[in-house]
C-alpha cells in the first residue's frame, strides 16, 4: 500500500476509476451487445465442444477448430457451459472494454491530457463517436465491435504497449506487445510493425543511418533493453508461437490451390485491396493525414509519426503481397486490416489534439474554435466522407496557426464560428431535409459550446463535450433499437425453423442457399439448428487454418450458389443424397418432395434420396 498517497490521490484514482466504467457504459450503449452473430458461429461450438456431439462426429468444420490460434477460447472454454455461454461471452466484451478504455485513459494522460473535466470528455468523444466503432474503412477489421471476439480484446494491450515503448518501458512493452500476440497473433505482428521503427532508430551504439538516427523520438536506448525486451515478448508469446507452428506442420501436406482466387471467392474485403470502393480508398487517405496531422499537434510528433510509418510499410507489403507472392502466411497477416490499428489510434490521436487545444492556455481563441468542430464532426452519429475532409483542414488550421498569430476579434470569431456551426449542420442534414427538434437541439450544444469558449468558460466547455457525445450516443441507441425490431421481424420465423430442426430427429446434413441475399440468416442455421449443413459461406474461414479443406468447400460452395429455383436445389439434393432442404418462399416450395415443415416463409423438405450423403 502507498503510504504517500493522500486523500487527493485517493479521490483522482477512483475519479479514474468511474471515467473508464462510465465510458464502458456509454461505448456499450452506442454498440450494443449481440450473441451468435458473425464469427460467433466458430467461436461458440469451440467453447462448448460441438465437435464430440454425434450430428458433428464427422463435421470437417467443427473438428478443424482446434486449430483456430487464440488463447483467449481455451480460456473462454474452461468456464462455458450451454447455459451460461451468452452471459461469459457478454462479460468477456466489457472486459475488454474496459481495458481499452483503461489504456486509452493512460495514453490521454501520458500525452499530456489534464484534468478531470478535460480526460471525461476525451473518453466520452472515445465511446460515442461511430469513427471508433463497428468495422475499418477498408479490411472490415472490428474496432468497437457489438459483439464479443479475442480481436476486441487486443485494443487494451495492444494501445498500452505503444504508450509504454513511448516511455521507454520496453520490459512493460514485450509483455503487453506477448499478450497482444497471444490473443491474435497477427495483430501482435501488427504492433511489432508498428513499434519497431521508433525503437530501432533510438536505440544507442547501433549501426544505424544517421538520418534515421536523428529521427529518434525517445532517449536513447541500451541494446540490453531491447534484447530483455525481446526475452519477455517470446517467454509471453510462446504457447502461441508454439500453436501456430504445430498447426502449420500439420497443415504443410495440404494440396496447393490458388490462394489469392480463394480470398476473392470468399471475403475479399479483408485481403484484397482492389475489393475497397473509391470511397473507402478516399476515407483511408483522410484517416492517414488525420493522423499524420495529429501527431504533429500532439507532444511526441516523432514517436507517432514514426508508427504510422511502420504501420504504413506493412499496408503497403498487405496491399502489394497478394499479387506478387501466393503464400498462405502472408495472406493469413491480413496486412491491409491494420487499417483498423491506424485508424483507431489515429482518431485517439485527433481526440487528444482537439480536447488539448480546447483545455490549454496556449492555444489562441480561433483554434480553441477549430477544436470544437472538429469534435461535433467525430460525434456526428454518422460516417461521412465529407466530416473527414472537414476534419482535415481544421487540424491543419490548427497546426498552421501554432506558428502564426492574428488578431481576429471575439465578435469576429463568434459570427464565423456561428456561421461554421449552421454549414456544418445544413451539410449532415441536408439529406435527410428534416429539421427535427434533435438537430435543433445539436445546433443549440454546438452554440453554447463555442459561447462557452469565447467566454473562457473553459470546464463548462468540456462538460458541454461529454454532452454532446451523450446526445450522439442517444441517437446511435435509438438507431439501433429500430434495426433491432426491424431485425427481429425477418429473424423470428428463421428462429422458429431452426428451433424445429433442433428438437427434431432429424439428423442432417441439410441443404441451404448460400446466396448473398440469403446468406447473413444462413450462416447461422448450423449454430442455431444444432444439425450440419452442406454448405454455407462462413465455411470459407475454415480454409485459413485448415487449407485442406478448400478442394471440398470452394466445389461445393459454387455449385450450391448457382441454384436458383426450388427444382433446382431439390434435383441437387437428390444427384448428391442430401436428406432435407430449407427453401425460403422467395425461392420457391417443395413441390414434388416432401414437405416437413412448412412456416413463416420457410420450408423444410425431404426430396427422394438413395442414402443420405456422408459429411
Amino acid at each position: 500500500m502507498d503510504k504517500d498517497a493522500g486523500p487527493g490521490v485517493w479521490i483522482d484514482r477512483a475519479l479514474f476509476c468511474a471515467l473508464v466504467i462510465g465510458a464502458t457504459a456509454v461505448s456499450m450503449a452506442a454498440t450494443g451487445f449481440r450473441f451468435g452473430v458473425n464469427n460467433n458461429v466458430f467461436h461458440i461450438p469451440y467453447v462448448l465442444d460441438y465437435a464430440s456431439l454425434p450430428q458433428f462426429r464427422d463435421d470437417p468444420v467443427y473438428r478443424s477448430l482446434d486449430k483456430f490460434v487464440s488463447l483467449a477460447w481455451p480460456a473462454v472454454r474452461l468456464v462455458s457451459t450451454e447455459a451460461n455461454v451468452r452471459a461469459v461471452f457478454l462479460a468477456g466484451l466489457v472486459l475488454g472494454r474496459l481495458a481499452a478504455f483503461a489504456a486509452l485513459l493512460g495514453f490521454f494522460r501520458l500525452n499530456g491530457l489534464s484534468g478531470r473535466w478535460a480526460l471525461g470528455a476525451a473518453l466520452a468523444v472515445v465511446a460515442a463517436t461511430p469513427w471508433l466503432a463497428q468495422l475499418s474503412v477498408i479490411g472490415g477489421h472490428g474496432l468497437f465491435i457489438g459483439y464479443f471476439t479475442h480481436s476486441e480484446l487486443s485494443w487494451g494491450p495492444l494501445l498500452g504497449a505503444l504508450v509504454a515503448v513511448q516511455h521507454r518501458r520496453l520490459g512493460l512493452a514485450g509483455l503487453l506487445c506477448g499478450l497482444t500476440f497471444c490473443l491474435n497473433f497477427f495483430v501482435g505482428l501488427w504492433l511489432l510493425a508498428a513499434i519497431a521503427l521508433p525503437v530501432l532508430t533510438s536505440v544507442r551504439g547501433w549501426p544505424v543511418p544517421a538520418f534515421l538516427a536523428r529521427l529518434a523520438p525517445i532517449a536513447p536506448i541500451r541494446p540490453a533493453a531491447v534484447g530483455g525486451a525481446l526475452l519477455i515478448f517470446l517467454a509471453t508469446a510462446s504457447p502461441v508461437i508454439v500453436w501456430v507452428a504445430s498447426t502449420l506442420l500439420e497443415t504443410r501436406g495440404a494440396p496447393p490451390f490458388d490462394y489469392a482466387g480463394y480470398l476473392r471467392l470468399y471475403f475479399p474485403d479483408h485481403s484484397l485491396i482492389d475489393a475497397a470502393p473509391g470511397t473507402e480508398l478516399l476515407e483511408f487517405a483522410l484517416i492517414l493525414v488525420a493522423y499524420g496531422l495529429a501527431a504533429l499537434l500532439s507532444r511526441a510528433p516523432r514517436f507517432w509519426m514514426l508508427v504510422l510509418a511502420g504501420w504504413a510499410l506493412l499496408f503497403v507489403i498487405g496491399a502489394a503481397g497478394p499479387y506478387l507472392v501466393d503464400s498462405k502466411l502472408l495472406f493469413n497477416l491480413n496486412a491491409i486490416r491494420s487499417v483498423g490499428f491506424v485508424q483507431f489510434v489515429g482518431f485517439g490521436l485527433v481526440i487528444l489534439a482537439a480536447i488539448r487545444t480546447l483545455a490549454d492556455d496556449e492555444p489562441q481563441l480561433w483554434q480553441r474554435l477549430a477544436a470544437c468542430l472538429v469534435l461535433a464532426e467525430l460525434v456526428h452519429p454518422d460516417r461521412q466522407v465529407f466530416q473527414l475532409l472537414a476534419v482535415d483542414l481544421l487540424l491543419a488550421a490548427m497546426l498552421f496557426g501554432r506558428r502564426r498569430t492574428t488578431g481576429l476579434s471575439a465578435p469576429l470569431l463568434a459570427i464565423g464560428y456561428g456561421a461554421l456551426v449552421v454549414l456544418t449542420l445544413v451539410v449532415q442534414f441536408s439529406a435527410a431535409a428534416t429539421w427535427s427538434p434533435t438537430v435543433l437541439l445539436r445546433l443549440v450544444l454546438l452554440v453554447a459550446l463555442g459561447g462557452c469558449v469565447l467566454r473562457g468558460w473553459r470546464s463548462l466547455a468540456l462538460a458541454l463535450v461529454a454532452g454532446l457525445a451523450l446526445f450522439n450516443v442517444a441517437t446511435l441507441v435509438k438507431w439501433r433499437i429500430d434495426g433491432a425490431a426491424q431485425r427481429s421481424a425477418v429473424e423470428a420465423p428463421f428462429e422458429r425453423m431452426t428451433g424445429w430442426v433442433r428438437r427434431s430427429a432429424l439428423a442432417g446434413p441439410f441443404l441451404v442457399p448460400v446466396d448473398k441475399p440469403h446468406r447473413d440468416l444462413f450462416d447461422d442455421f448450423q449454430l442455431e439448428a444444432l444439425r450440419p449443413v452442406w454448405v454455407d459461406w462462413k465455411q470459407g474461414a475454415v480454409v485459413m487454418w485448415e487449407p485442406a479443406f478448400y478442394p471440398r468447400w470452394s466445389a461445393r460452395y459454387a455449385a450450391v450458389e448457382g441454384l436458383r429455383d426450388a427444382g433446382q436445389f431439390l434435383a441437387y439434393a437428390a444427384a448428391n443424397d442430401i436428406p432435407y432442404v430449407v427453401l425460403p418462399e422467395d425461392i420457391g416450395d417443395c413441390g414434388g418432395a416432401r414437405t416437413l415443415y412448412r412456416d413463416g416463409g420457410y420450408a423444410v423438405c425431404a426430396p427422394a434420396i438413395r442414402a443420405p450423403a456422408r459429411r
